[in-house]
């Protein structure tokens, strides 16, 4: 009796400890266990301070501390450090596939069948598309999965952009071509030389570091292309082309060399950097761009809350000819090429996943994207949500965003888009009461002198459905040290030094300089990047086809 004794004491010991074992290595009692989490960012992100709201409420809710290594210096620079010296935080924000071709990201798809059913929930319609050439999962992108309907009344595409006060003063024409847009910016700026008693500028050019897209992909819009990123895509027949020399490309170059002999172009505009291209465009005297509005909204929403919002930009299908239909705004995409993976030097794998399912508990998506209840927002009597006006003044503030909203995480993490389950939509904003509360009336008379109820049908009410390989911009790029790879990096080079010779120089030395560009970028190898492209756009095209 008393051996059994001893023994049934000593199995109850050993089941107690290994239920506290299970609890303590994160079994299901245990999965909420203190995490904190190091993030590589290659965005432009601040260290929350310690008090802010939304990162104590992930604390509170979710027991994880997050800590961003934010990056300083050159993307490129900090990414070959990491890799030479294979350290690395937890976390990485991913926009390219050095990472990967380097082995420093763990795969994630068992993780997930395992640990993390709102993760395969959200991304059950993407989840082949998600898996790199060897079958796995690296990374999860961070936007682009829509559930239910896109209610977002903004664009951040890409477009020809221009003050709302220069359309309001030519008293809001119809601007179809390039010629119309431009006579549009150049008449202002002789009506109006100077704003806020500094000098206006009628077209100013981000050319600075990976931004410089804004010199080179103008034509491909003019010309009348969906956003495939260095290239064309032949609807028939498939064929990759890069655009950089062609004709349309010509066409673009030739008329900012024009417009700058006639001094209206911004010649700093080659030598400025990202946050000298900002502050101008705060300063209300910069009247257009060529940009996608992600890349530029600090400045719009410095001047909003600078009192000065009819000097913000709004968006214009502009194309070479009224002929050709304008494709600039798409169908809502999977953004392929943007996310964020778990390390190899991760201390826990499986702790960091349930995170990131807990993460996308819908729950946490509204408070993430609407605040926190009762002080972001309410709910009304019958149940509706609403924000009172001071809420709604917070909520377009830059400054209060900054202190008051997990930016960086919504930026960098998976999130709900278009509806939760209860039919509201993801972003409050959107709510049809709150976006007529705080549409202003600049933007309402913009859209009514255009038959339009939003930015997005500016440019397009109806665009076509996006084709199936849709948007080559977001394959792979080609590995580091291939020959596609230096031609491509080699062409970047060329195009950042002799495109801004181009619209610099003499009109009359135009045409010398585009053949010796063309030339250059030919023996830089340019055909072997479009070679490299023409593979990767038969390969998804064969897979996505399944």
């Amino acid at each position: 009796m008393m051996k059994r004794a001893i023994f049934i004491a000593a199995l109850c010991c050993m089941v107690t400890a290994l239920l506290i074992g299970c609890k303590g290595s994160g079994g299901k009692s245990g999965e909420n266990y203190p995490l904190t989490v190091t993030i590589f960012t290659q965005g432009n992100r601040q260290q929350p301070a310690s008090n802010h709201k939304m990162y104590k409420y992930l604390k509170d809710k979710l027991n994880v501390t997050i800590k961003w290594d934010i990056l300083v210096g050159e993307v490129a620079q900090k990414r070959g450090v990491m890799i030479a010296g294979g350290d690395y935080p937890d976390m990485m924000e991913i926009n390219e596939t050095a990472f990967i071709e380097a082995g420093a990201l763990i795969p994630l798809e068992d993780l997930i069948e395992k640990h993390a059913p709102n993760i395969k929930e959200h991304f059950k319609d993407v989840w082949d598309k998600l898996k790199w050439e060897d079958g796995h999962i690296y990374y999860l992108i961070n936007y682009g999965i829509l559930h239910g309907r896109d209610q977002n009344p903004d664009y951040w595409g890409s477009a020809l952009w221009v003050q709302k006060e220069v359309l309001k003063d030519a008293g809001y024409p119809k601007v179809v071509t390039m010629d119309q847009y431009f006579d549009l910016l150049v008449n202002y700026a002789r009506k109006y030389p100077t704003i806020n008693g500094q000098s206006t500028i009628p077209f100013t050019i981000l050319t600075y570091d990976w931004r410089a897209f804004c010199l080179w992909n103008p034509p491909n819009f003019l010309a009348g292309y969906p956003n495939e990123g260095n290239g064309t895509v032949d609807p028939v027949t498939h064929e990759y082309k890069n655009f950089f020399t062609q004709d349309m490309s010509k066409r673009w170059f030739r008329k900012l060399n024009e417009l700058n002999s006639q001094g209206h172009i911004d010649r700093s505009a080659f030598t400025d950097n990202y946050d000298q291209y900002i502050a101008k465009l705060a300063s209300g005297r910069i009247l257009g761009i060529h940009d996608q509005r992600w890349q530029f909204q600090d400045g719009d929403n410095s001047l909003r809350d600078q009192g000065h919002y009819t000097r913000t930009m709004a968006p214009l299908p502009v194309v070479f000819d009224a002929s050709i239909r304008p494709r600039y705004r798409d169908r809502p995409i999977p953004n392929i090429g943007r996310g964020i993976g778990i390390s190899i030097k991760a201390k826990d794998p499986v702790r960091i996943i349930r995170f990131l399912n807990d993460f996308m508990n819908e729950e946490i998506q509204r408070t993430m994207e609407w605040g926190i209840q009762g002080e972001d927002w309410q709910y009304n009597s019958s149940g509706v949500p609403y924000r009172t006006a001071e809420q709604r003044a917070n909520w377009q503030n830059e400054a209060w965003q900054q202190q008051n909203r997990a930016l960086s995480v919504r930026d960098c993490f998976p999130k709900f888009e278009g509806t939760f389950s209860d039919g509201y939509p993801a972003d409050l904003n959107f709510f049809y009461p709150e976006r007529e509360a705080i549409v202003r009336e600049e933007d309402r008379e913009l859209w009514a002198a255009y038959g339009v109820t939003s930015y997005p049908e500016l440019l397009d009410k109806d665009p076509p459905p996006n084709s199936l390989w849709f948007p080559t911009w977001s394959m792979p790029n080609p590995p580091d040290g291939s020959e596609a790879q230096i031609a491509l990096q080699r062409c970047e080079q060329t195009m950042k030094k002799m495109l801004p010779q181009m619209i610099l120089a003499r009109t009359a030395d135009f045409d010398r300089l585009w053949t010796e560009y063309v030339n250059e970028m030919n023996s830089n190898g340019i055909a072997r990047y479009e070679t490299y492209m023409q593979q990767q756009l038969n390969r998804r095209i064969q897979e996505w086809s399944r």
